[in-house]
């Protein structure tokens, strides 16, 4: 009883903080990174999947070029990407961003 008691408090919290439709949001998009090897460097990829009934508008990164973050839109059951950089010396970028409904 008392984990259910923590899993409603932890979602009522979430729900608070985010508002219905930001967490609603959170549950049906994902990012991805992929590093593109191109000669002597990498090229990075930031991947959003919207799996989503409605537009987001997301903002993405990756840990090693953090600033600034590329803008994109994303129709609902839709995969779009945005190239982060294009010339790094890391193969294994992992990818951060924040998307809300548009």
């Amino acid at each position: 009883m008392k984990l259910f008691t923590g899993v409603t408090v932890l979602g009522l919290l979430v729900l608070l903080v985010l508002g219905p439709s930001e967490a609603g949001a959170r549950s049906c998009y994902s990012f991805w990174a992929e590093a593109d090897q191109m000669g002597s460097h990498y090229r990075h990829i930031v991947y959003v999947e919207n799996d989503c009934e409605y537009w987001l508008q997301c903002s993405v990164w990756t840990d090693v070029d953090p600033q600034p973050p590329k803008m994109m839109t994303v129709g609902p059951g839709m995969t779009e990407h945005a190239e982060t950089n294009g010339g790094s010396r890391y193969d294994d970028p992992r990818a951060f961003g924040a998307c809300h409904r548009k």
